[in-house]
């Protein structure tokens, strides 16, 4: 009895410590999901605009703009059953680790952009011509760079699609 009693006590406190540090680890990722989606939507923020400034520059006028496409409601409810479905049985974490995985802490199914060059009614980017489209993609990598500078940066090639006035306002953002 002793022994087995000595056994059992062990492997409970065992049980109790890996119980509190899942606890604390599932506090520790909830906290970091909360700063994950406060600091990206700060800095999204801030790249939608750079990269509506940019395209206009580039573009001589128009609009474009980039969103979060949020994922449909459908799905979070269900997800919301199924965390607590997962929470309440005892023996599923590797269900519990699946949805982590499968779902960000975002919410975010995609972003989407929106471009329409002066002149045109164009609304998503799959109907702009390939030079557009590349006009479109260096606003949008310049926005990301202006928002989150790094010490340097390699653009090579990048202007060979561009004609000689579209390639000097390109070094006007540059600049």
């Amino acid at each position: 009895f002793t022994e087995t009693k000595e056994r059992f006590d062990f492997l409970s406190n065992q049980t109790d410590d890996l119980n509190n540090a899942v606890k604390s680890l599932e506090k520790i990722i909830s906290e970091l999901d909360i700063n994950i989606k406060d600091r990206f939507d700060h800095e999204f923020k801030i790249i939608s605009e750079k990269f509506s400034e940019y395209f206009k520059i580039l573009f001589n006028g128009g609009n474009a703009r980039i969103f979060k496409i949020a994922e449909e409601e459908k799905e979070t409810n269900n997800q919301n059953l199924d965390n607590q479905s997962i929470i309440s049985q005892s023996g599923d974490n590797l269900k519990k680790v699946k949805l982590l995985k499968k779902h960000s802490a975002l919410g975010l199914s995609g972003i989407e952009i929106q471009a329409t060059p002066p002149g045109k009614k164009i609304q998503t980017i799959s109907m702009l011509s390939g030079g557009e489209r590349a006009l479109t993609a260096i606003a949008l990598i310049c926005a990301i760079i202006s928002a989150n500078p790094s010490p340097f940066v390699v653009l090579d090639e990048v202007d060979a699609a561009l004609d000689e006035a579209n390639s000097e306002r390109l070094a006007q953002i540059l600049d």
